[in-house]
């Protein structure tokens, strides 16, 4: 295998640490770059690039806490409540592979008055509206490999 990602194929639970933590750290200069704060982060999802890779990271991930209400199609979460940096981190998650995700991973970032932070920000440079879901605006910069995505607090 080439090694085209900064973490795949993740094949070990320190690789799977590194990745987690690598995530958070960049999700945390991605937030101050584009919106100018460091924004509260709860939700992980590594990004697996491989099959054999989703599958390892599934049964990793799977032990480490119960399935997720936010399960879907797409996408596979566990209820957690852990610190990663020093982010109180309450689900963890894998999703499926796709050959239009080469990052290596997302997170989700927790506002108040999300329709407020929204009009504020959604015309900035690297910021997007998410039409399906309504909630939820996609923060990206070129110069990162990792996603974000602002969301109203989880309930």
């Amino acid at each position: 295998m080439n090694n085209l990602y900064r973490f795949s194929p993740i094949k070990d639970a320190k690789t799977l640490e590194d990745a987690l933590f690598y995530t958070a750290k960049e999700l945390e200069k991605l937030s101050e770059k584009l919106i100018g704060e460091k924004l509260p982060i709860v939700s992980l999802k590594l990004f697996p690039h491989y099959p054999d890779e989703y599958d390892y990271l599934f049964s990793l991930i799977s032990k480490i806490g119960p399935k997720s209400k936010y399960t879907s199609q797409t996408s596979f979460y566990v209820d957690v409540d852990r610190k990663v940096n020093e982010y109180q981190i309450k689900l963890l998650g894998l999703r499926i592979v796709d050959p239009y995700r080469m990052q290596v991973g997302c997170g989700d970032y927790e506002v108040d008055k999300f329709q407020e932070f929204r009009s504020r920000h959604v015309s900035l440079p690297f910021v997007r509206d998410i039409i399906k879901y309504p909630n939820m605006l996609e923060i990206w910069h070129p110069d990162f490999d990792v996603l974000g995505y602002i969301i109203p607090h989880l309930k």
